[in-house]
């Protein structure tokens, strides 16, 4: 299996629980005093699940949230386009009332002018 197929989550997830494993394998062998090896496996299986649970909670609300803000948008660009054809549709409208304001108008000043 390829390291890019692997899903983002637990990508993260073994690169933090490598860094983790290395860092606790360091301070046992050189700071600890009375160190149980046979627990640090156990300490790194544990850590993998935490870290692994949590990514996982993580990176999914993430996407819920990407989701929501992609749709808020989308509704956003949807009112502003049908503000837009409103507008459009407003000025085409008023030219029109425009134009027939104008005729009766000139009309009108014939009818006075005879």
């Amino acid at each position: 299996m390829k390291w890019k197929q692997i899903p983002r989550w637990l990508h993260d997830t073994i690169s933090v629980v490598v860094a983790m494993s290395v860092l606790l394998v360091i301070y046992d062998a050189f700071f600890a005093k009375h160190v149980n090896w046979a627990l640090v496996p156990l300490q790194i299986v544990v850590a993998f699940l935490a870290v692994g649970v949590w990514s996982f909670f993580s990176y999914r609300s993430q996407q819920k949230r990407q989701l929501a803000e992609a749709q808020k948008k989308a509704a956003a660009e949807k009112r502003q386009q049908q503000r837009q054809e409103q507008q459009a549709l407003a000025a085409k409208e008023a030219a029109v009332a425009r134009q027939r304001n104008l005729a009766r108008n000139q009309a009108h000043q014939q009818r006075r002018h005879e």
